[in-house]
C-alpha cells in the first residue's frame, strides 16, 4: 500500500501498489482536469510532485514534451500515467 497526501487539501489516501495517481485522486473525491479523458494527450491532469518522486513509475518521453510544451515545473507529472509505488504527496492549482 502506498499513502498520498493531496495538498493543499491535506486529504490522505491508501492505494495499491502500481495505482495511477489520476484514479487515486479521483477515488479520494478531488476533482482532476482533463481534456482527454485521461487518454495522456492533453497534460491538463499534472500534479506537482513535492515529495516522493522516487515512488512514482519513470517519466516518459512523451510526458516530458507535455510538461515542457505547457512550461510546467520539473517536478511535475502527468497524473493520467504516472503509477505510485510508496508515499508521495502531490498538489495542484486547483484543489
Amino acid at each position: 500500500m502506498a499513502k498520498i497526501t493531496f495538498l493543499p487539501s491535506g486529504k490522505c489516501f491508501e492505494v495499491n501498489s502500481g495505482a495511477l495517481l489520476f484514479d487515486a485522486a479521483l477515488r479520494a473525491g478531488l476533482p482532476v482536469a482533463s481534456s482527454c479523458s485521461a487518454d495522456f494527450v492533453c497534460g491538463k491532469c499534472n500534479m506537482q510532485v513535492l515529495s516522493g518522486v522516487e515512488n512514482l513509475s519513470p517519466q516518459r518521453v512523451r510526458e516530458r514534451e507535455l510538461l515542457a510544451r505547457d512550461k510546467k515545473s520539473e517536478s511535475d507529472r502527468i497524473s493520467c500515467v504516472t503509477r505510485v509505488y510508496g508515499d508521495c504527496s502531490v498538489k495542484t492549482t486547483y484543489w
